[in-house]
């Protein structure tokens, strides 16, 4: 490969990361986009009604917030596989493009776990949101009966989906961590300082997997600080 192709490839590389990431930031909230303000409304509406299915108005946010991030998930992942590839071919800028090969593995995992658990990402909206009586009302109930049950159909939904939400979050970054692992050994072997620039994140995964694993083994004490927005 001649040298001004290999420029043009590298060009066309590093261009297609910048459109992706343009992209990422831009196009999901077209495909759908939930205000928090409507969140509470519906989701009042939800616990009133008793059963585990969605009313129409808290269903709606649910499609909204799937759309969202599967379109997400559809531009994250080919612009990680850009960036790794250009990390590969442009060895002199290999350390910054995989610092952003990085941050966007981090933002894919948390689009993943939207599209598989999108009512889960709306509940801190329920803490975040304006000041209700209703709402107010309706989250003791919940904390009441999370704290000492009986657990209603509905609450029953929302421990599933806040499982959910940390069993996809851990598996994926107890990979993320694996792959880091694999990639600090790999490079001790050639040049050994540098082996410890990919053991530092893959360290910090291992910290969020344990606590991911810690909030799946018992999963109401930080369900009802999530509620109250922690």
């Amino acid at each position: 490969m001649t040298t001004s192709t290999a420029r043009r490839h590298a060009a066309g590389l590093l261009t297609m990361a910048v459109v992706l990431a343009v992209a990422f930031f831009l196009v999901p909230p077209l495909v759908g986009a939930v205000r928090p303000d409507d969140v509470p409304r519906a989701f009042v509406a939800y616990w009133s009604a008793g059963g585990p299915g969605f009313p129409p108005d808290l269903q709606r946010l649910v499609d909204q917030q799937f759309r969202l991030h599967l379109a997400r998930v559809a531009i994250a992942l080919p612009l990680l596989g850009v960036l790794v590839t250009s990390a590969y071919r442009l060895p002199r800028l290999r350390l910054p493009i995989g610092v952003l090969a990085l941050a966007v593995a981090v933002l894919l995992i948390a689009t993943v776990q939207g599209a598989v658990s999108p009512f889960g990402t709306l509940l801190p909206a329920l803490a975040s949101g304006p000041a209700d009586d209703h709402l107010a009302a309706v989250l003791a109930q919940v904390r009441d009966q999370a704290e000492h049950g009986p657990t209603s159909p509905a609450l029953d939904v929302m421990l599933d989906e806040y499982v959910r939400w940390h069993v996809v979050k851990g598996a994926l970054v107890g990979l993320l961590a694996a792959v880091l692992a694999g990639l600090s050994v790999l490079t001790w072997r050639r040049r050994r300082w540098l082996g410890l620039l990919p053991a530092v994140p893959a360290v910090a995964a291992l910290v969020v997997l344990a606590a991911n694993l810690s909030t799946v083994a018992d999963p109401v004490p930080p369900f009802l600080l999530l509620l109250q927005g922690g």
